[in-house]
């Protein structure tokens, strides 16, 4: 007997891929996630792929960020704040990122730089808003400082530009983000 269950055409199943063979509807033993996780990432796939001449290239190298630091000591206190550098004259970027405002006595907001957690915490996100100027310069330094390769299929990106400008980065890099932004005298 064979392992397939058939199933009469009005039967439905949410969950399972049903394709026809010979006028009979046959359900697939794996969904289509199941499927991806279990064949086409296995190890013995890539042999078999490599035996057969199939090359996949290895990622692009990383490139160093084009915008050094500037001097200074850069400080975050425990509630995120960073003060600016000061006596120092900085450099005309192609993009900028403007603090918060509307701080008591004049005092110099914050970096608006986020960390959203979603699905009961398992997924975390770093959101950056009120990026001008170039925004592909800016996530290309930011992927530079973040080391985050350049992936081949553009859905698997770790970074998004979310409607109204604002930028978003796979994982909890809120400090990182900071302190390079600081660094750089915004």
């Amino acid at each position: 007997m064979t392992s397939r269950l058939l199933l009469s055409s009005s039967s439905k199943c949410l969950s399972c891929s049903v394709f026809s063979v010979r006028n009979t509807q046959v359900r697939s033993k794996h969904s289509s996630t199941q499927v991806k996780r279990l064949f086409k990432n296995h190890p013995a796939r890539a042999r078999v792929e490599s035996r057969m001449g199939v090359n996949h290239s290895p990622p692009q190298a990383l490139e160093p960020p084009t915008y050094s630091p500037l001097s200074g000591e850069i400080k975050i206190l425990y509630n995120g704040w960073s003060q600016p550098i000061e006596n120092v004259e900085i450099p005309d970027y192609p993009f900028q990122v403007r603090r918060t405002k509307n701080k008591p006595n004049d005092a110099v907001g914050f970096l608006p730089v986020y960390a959203k957690f979603r699905k009961d915490g398992t997924k975390a996100t770093t959101r950056i808003k009120k990026v001008t100027g170039d925004s592909s310069r800016f996530i290309r330094e930011l992927r530079a400082v973040l080391q985050i390769p350049q992936p081949r299929n553009p859905r698997d990106d770790k970074i998004r530009v979310r409607t109204g400008g604002t930028i978003e980065v796979d994982g909890n890099h809120v400090r990182d983000v900071k302190h390079w932004l600081t660094g750089l005298g915004f």
